[in-house]
């Protein structure tokens, strides 16, 4: 199940950036967007959302006004460029604040911060059913969906993230490696390298020294060389005992 949620901001530009950032994310689910905070007042009246992004400075009704307005609000990210509010935000208990111009990182960061309170606990990983989703990534001027199983390893650049996948294509993005491992599905990909995350479904063999996905020879850090033996290898020797 996605997250819902409720975007506010005065600005159209923001919310248009904010919308990009979400389908992303591919774990939230936008209910509703609006510029009026009285019109998102009322809107929360009748229906709930699990989570709101709301703008601190608005015409009417401050941010902070509607969140105290609230008998049971969401949980709440405020984004104002408005540093000293962020005080009175986190004593309405806010979950974050966020400092404008927004960066993707960073509203990942929220993102997560919000799921790792209405999703405390992780699912059994299940290699099928995680397989078949998919996610967003933002490349030159448009958003592409890419499917989890089509993903052979992901690396980290100086100044982007390249995604190589199974049809030999590469897409390049300026999501950071980490904030893009937290969105994936806990134990398909696993890390091998400080700038390499693999599909665990690719792996072809693995050695002390290196990974083999379709054909492309990865590092193997010293770091991580028990967490791939676990998770690959003693795996993939249990499933075969069965």
């Amino acid at each position: 199940m996605k997250i819902t949620c409720l975007l506010l901001d005065d600005d159209p530009l923001v919310l248009d950036l904010l919308q990009a950032y979400v389908a992303m994310t591919d774990i939230l689910d936008v209910k509703a967007v609006f510029t009026d905070p009285l019109e998102a007042h009322s809107y929360l009246l009748e229906n709930e959302v699990q989570v709101l992004f709301s703008d601190v400075t608005m015409p009417h009704l401050s941010g902070l006004d509607l969140v105290r307005s609230l008998r049971q609000p969401p949980l709440v990210v405020l984004m104002t460029a408005h540093p000293q509010y962020a005080m009175e935000g986190f004593n309405l208990d806010v979950i974050d604040f966020l400092l404008k111009p927004i960066s993707l990182d960073r509203f990942l960061k929220a993102v997560n911060k919000v799921a790792g309170l209405l999703r405390p606990v992780v699912p059994e990983f299940n290699e099928n059913t995680a397989s078949a989703g998919s996610f967003f990534i933002r490349t030159d001027a448009q958003f592409v969906r890419l499917m989890y199983r089509e993903v052979l390893y992901i690396e980290a650049l100086k100044d982007f993230t390249k995604i190589n996948t199974t049809d030999g294509r590469t897409h390049l993005t300026l999501v950071n490696l980490k904030n893009l491992e937290e969105q994936l599905p806990p134990g398909l990909f696993v890390r091998t390298h400080r700038s390499y995350l693999v599909n665990a479904t690719q792996i072809e063999s693995v050695n002390n020294q290196e990974v083999r996905v379709g054909g492309h020879a990865l590092p193997l850090g010293q770091t991580y060389r028990e967490q791939v033996t676990e998770r690959i290898v003693n795996r993939t020797l249990i499933r075969r005992q069965h």
